[in-house]
């Protein structure tokens, strides 16, 4: 076996042996921490373990004690001893400043893909103060929460979202060096959290049909028309009174409204509007004019394959659009519970 071949195939073995270890760690955590809406960290659910100074301190703390063998000195024994002595009450305090504490899972707001979604913990006090307190995402930066006796407090934690569909809350790391930070006390606690993550809002011109059927034909823009046509880019001397004033609130750059003789006040966006293009595409298409006709309080409506949504206009209408688009060819009921059984697209949209 050539060197190259061999340091090869050990670093291909410390890769498998690292998957296996953290998918067993994950498989332990799951059973031994299952998802919960609320958790209170006890014994059960608790670890402790020194710092990396907690690691030098006991290395000092030996140093010490050897020395004063080695020279038979009683005050460095002493002084050995009252540094033991001092590590194990290090281990009671940190270990009780977790103990105790509750987290109840909030409100989760939805985002985008490319955004950040949040996701609110509330932390309860027992009855003592809890020092310190750092709540994280594994591979996040930690927030750090104190909390006073019997008191309760919220906190958000953001996580970065990438792919659409139904996002849970992973783990949240709960840590605490408090009071000396020799030691390090730490749980995970998974909550029964999560939200929507739409698609990523990519702007096109926009597939507009009536509502009455037509195909979309000719369109001719006229700016001093009733019926709204789409937004083009601003141009000097564009009458201030068709400047798209939301969506320069919304994305800070100006828009200009065009209107066209159309004889219906109700549209369609289609998914068979953009043919060339993939699906994650077409999805980012079409939440980009969900969002813009929603902002300029159109009725319109949404057709995707085996899904239709009658034209409409409202919250409650753009919510059922973007999560018809968030959960568009994805298996829900695995996102949802694995348990659960299998529901049709109209239970899972209804609002």
């Amino acid at each position: 076996m050539f060197p190259g071949s061999r340091s090869g195939f050990f670093s291909d073995l410390l890769a498998i042996t690292k998957l296996r270890l953290r998918q067993w760690s994950e498989a332990w955590l799951s059973k031994r921490l299952p998802r919960t809406h609320s958790a209170t960290l006890n014994q059960r659910r608790i670890f402790i373990l020194p710092s990396r100074n907690g690691l030098y301190f006991l290395l000092m703390t030996l140093v010490l004690f050897f020395g004063g063998i080695n020279y038979g000195n009683s005050l460095i024994l002493m002084v050995a001893l009252m540094l033991v002595s001092l590590f194990l009450v290090s281990i009671l305090h940190t270990y009780a400043n977790l103990s105790g504490l509750t987290l109840e899972s909030g409100r989760a707001q939805s985002a985008f893909v490319g955004q950040e979604a949040s996701f609110d913990v509330r932390l309860r006090s027992s009855g003592r103060a809890h020092e310190s307190i750092q709540l994280s995402w594994s591979g996040l930066l930690p927030q750090y929460q104190d909390l006073l006796d019997s008191s309760s407090c919220e906190v958000t934690l953001l996580l970065p979202v990438s792919r659409r569909g139904l996002c849970r809350a992973p783990r949240i790391r709960v840590e605490s060096c408090y009071p000396l930070g020799l030691l390090r006390a730490w749980s995970w606690v998974e909550l029964d959290s999560q939200c929507l993550v739409y698609p990523q809002a990519i702007e096109d011109p926009y597939p507009l049909r009536n509502a009455q059927g037509g195909g979309e034909g000719a369109r001719l823009v006229l700016e001093g028309s009733d019926d709204f046509d789409g937004l083009r880019r601003y141009q000097a001397g564009d009458n201030p009174r068709r400047i798209a004033w939301k969506s320069y609130a919304r994305e800070g750059r100006l828009y200009t409204k065009s209107f066209a003789g159309y004889s219906a006040q109700e549209h369609w966006l289609e998914w068979d509007a953009y043919p060339s293009m993939a699906q994650e595409a077409r999805l980012s298409r079409l939440c980009y004019w969900v969002l813009q006709f929603d902002l300029l309080q159109l009725h319109f409506g949404l057709r995707l394959p085996g899904i239709e949504l009658s034209p409409d206009s409202g919250d409650s209408h753009r919510q059922r659009c973007l999560k018809a688009l968030a959960l568009y060819g994805l298996n829900l009921d695995w996102h949802l519970n694995p348990a659960q059984p299998e529901r049709s697209h109209s239970e899972t949209l209804s609002p």
